[in-house]
């Protein structure tokens, strides 16, 4: 099965970087469960993005789509022309990871916070 069976074949733009964002969710997702390791060679997912009927797709390509993007720089930590580096925690694609424990520890205030700044936006 390839993974073209699952994703819609268009030339707009934005469905292709769906497409490339779709095919490094399912990588990470393996990376996380142990199943690849979190450093993958470059080609293996330039191959695999091609298979969703990106069939010119190229290590330039990858680099743009990563730039553009901001869901890939969630998922892609770092990338060089023999290998990619996936992030495999969550918390590491976190900007400010202190206040995420903060909200984890505190989840009352957090909710608390989250009121505040709507009714604040409501009433602006």
């Amino acid at each position: 099965m390839r993974a073209s069976d699952f994703l819609l074949e268009d030339d707009e733009p934005s469905d292709q970087y769906a497409n490339i964002v779709t095919v490094l969710n399912l990588v990470q997702e393996k990376v996380r469960s142990g199943e690849l390791s979190d450093e993958l060679p470059t080609q293996f997912i330039i191959r695999l993005i091609q298979n969703t009927g990106v069939s010119s797709f190229s290590y330039d390509d990858l680099i743009a789509a990563n730039e553009d993007n901001e869901s890939m720089k969630n998922i892609v930590k770092n990338i060089t022309p023999t290998k990619i580096s996936f992030v495999k925690d969550i918390g590491q694609s976190v900007a400010n990871a202190q206040d995420v424990t903060a909200a984890a520890a505190n989840p009352e205030q957090t909710v608390s916070d989250m009121a505040k700044s709507a009714m604040k936006r409501r009433q602006s």
